[in-house]
């Protein structure tokens, strides 16, 4: 009996790529394994080397990693959320309380209580979105990065981890994740805009993260899986967990 198909890369998709994995399994006999967050960069490197089938990209492809990809395809777009520890009373964020916070300006949440950021890496995709935002935001998080007193994960799941677990916290993650998990994160609008699929969709809403797929379309077993994935079914597991399914393949 052949191997599964192995499906990885980075974290924030993983919970979409899940649920396509055990949709997939039922409907077509095969049901693909998805591997722990390898990131991005991982991904590419994981498939390259054959150690992948396909693999999940959360951001642009530098122009090396693009030549060893034979196949890109967008496949989910969904609102980066700012999110809170359940038990911070605040529903709201705007882009100057955004800077204050990260420039240690803002120290404590309304009721005196501790606020405390939580970042992804530097370059990571999603703090790269933030960095795009706003010019005031992208010179406050290159302070943050300088500030001994804040926690820097490293991968998508690490970052909901710590974010549940520490009171007061503060951080950013995928709305796919944050449903793919059910995460008891405090979600937050953005400048009054709430980070929901038909904001992202009607282009209201500024933050936007995209996951394409990674493959070589010369594996017919592959195509087969991605032909799923863009199928009416694929496309409604993808919505249910939390993102927006393109109507057809982007190349």
């Amino acid at each position: 009996m052949a191997e599964p198909l192995r499906i990885g890369g980075t974290g924030g998709a993983l919970g979409i790529a899940e649920a396509l994995a055990a949709r997939y399994g039922a409907c077509c006999g095969e049901q693909p394994r998805v591997l722990p967050s390898l990131g991005t960069g991982g991904g590419v490197r994981a498939l390259a080397d054959g150690h992948l089938d396909v693999a999940l990209a959360g951001r642009a492809l530098t122009d090396a990693e693009r030549e060893r990809v034979a196949q890109v395809r967008v496949f989910a777009r969904c609102p980066l959320l700012f999110v809170a520890h359940p038990g911070v009373a605040v529903d709201s964020v705007d882009i100057a309380q955004l800077v204050a916070i990260y420039r240690g300006e803002r120290a404590t949440w309304p009721d005196g209580s501790p606020c405390r950021p939580v970042l992804r890496a530097e370059y990571d995709a999603e703090t790269m979105l933030l960095r795009a935002l706003d010019p005031r935001l992208e010179a406050a998080l290159e302070q943050a990065f300088t500030r001994p007193d804040l926690v820097v994960t490293l991968t998508a799941q690490e970052n909901a981890a710590v974010l549940g677990r520490v009171p007061g916290s503060f951080g950013y993650l995928s709305r796919a994740q944050w449903v793919a998990e059910s995460l008891p994160l405090r979600v937050l609008r953005l400048d009054g805009q709430a980070p929901t699929l038909e904001a992202v969709a009607a282009g209201h809403y500024p933050l936007v993260a995209e996951f394409t797929l990674l493959f070589d379309g010369a594996d017919a077993r592959v195509r087969h899986f991605v032909e799923f994935v863009f199928s009416a079914t694929g496309r409604t597991v993808i919505e249910a967990g939390g993102a927006v399914a393109p109507p057809e393949p982007e190349d």
